[in-house]
């Protein structure tokens, strides 16, 4: 099976190859003495959360905090699968394994390069690439959940995720007035009616909730003048 698309995430793109391969099992079953399919996977979200899926979907796609599930459109091909499955007598497992280095796992990667390399035919309806700005911090190490604990501080947004009917995601930095710098990568939640006030590349003060398993911005107190990025290749002079 061959399936890429032109714009995506590695995680959706995992959580793809899970659905897109129990779809295909369901449309060539049944198999003489199979009883059970292994799902081999390198993330670890996919292969710890095959009993938690059921209870998500009952929560309206929440973790037990009230954090949104993230791709939950993947993990419901995922569960009508398995329940699908259940019905012909096939169990679904899901099983971790680090790396690539069985004969197996490097076919599969060399295939799953290939195809991002030739950068995908299909499209992934679901997916919803946000909205971006320049990000202050260097690095490519992605947002971290916010520890909230009821703080009003000031924050530069560089990223969006928009979602239906639910909190959108907003990934930002931290900005010290006093020392005029950024540090961070993080994302809390937000409604969307607030969202439009945090406008992407500018500087907000804002009030948080107190919840650091599901950080949320309440309120956007006022705006916050931050200084201009420096253009590439120059460097801020230091006064002695």
């Amino acid at each position: 099976m061959d399936y890429g698309c032109a714009e995506n995430t590695n995680i959706r793109m995992e959580l793809m190859a899970c659905a897109k391969g129990l779809k295909w099992a369901i449309e060539n079953e049944p198999w003489q003495d199979v009883t059970c399919i292994y799902i081999v996977t390198d993330l670890e979200f996919l292969a710890n959360n095959r009993n938690n899926i059921q209870y998500w979907k009952r929560k309206g796609w929440r973790y037990s905090s009230g954090e949104p599930v993230a791709h939950e459109d993947l993990w419901d091909d995922i569960l009508k699968s398995i329940l699908k499955l259940s019905k012909v007598g096939l169990r679904v497992d899901f099983h971790y394994k680090k790396g690539k280095k069985d004969v197996i796992g490097k076919k599969v990667d060399a295939a799953a390069k290939a195809a991002a390399q030739r950068g995908g035919f299909d499209n992934d309806f679901g997916f919803q690439p946000g909205s971006y700005s320049r990000s202050m911090v260097p690095g490519g190490a992605a947002a971290q959940r916010f520890q909230a604990s009821g703080q009003t501080l000031v924050i530069r947004p560089y990223k969006k995720n928009p979602r239906k009917k639910r909190e959108e995601k907003l990934s930002f930095h931290l900005f010290d007035e006093a020392a005029q710098s950024y540090s961070g990568k993080f994302y809390a939640y937000v409604e969307p009616s607030l969202s439009l006030e945090l406008h992407k590349g500018n500087g907000h003060r804002v009030l948080f909730n107190s919840d650091p398993k599901f950080p949320q911005i309440l309120a956007r107190i006022e705006g916050v003048l931050l200084p201009k990025p420096l253009k590439k290749g120059k460097t801020k002079k230091v006064q002695p």
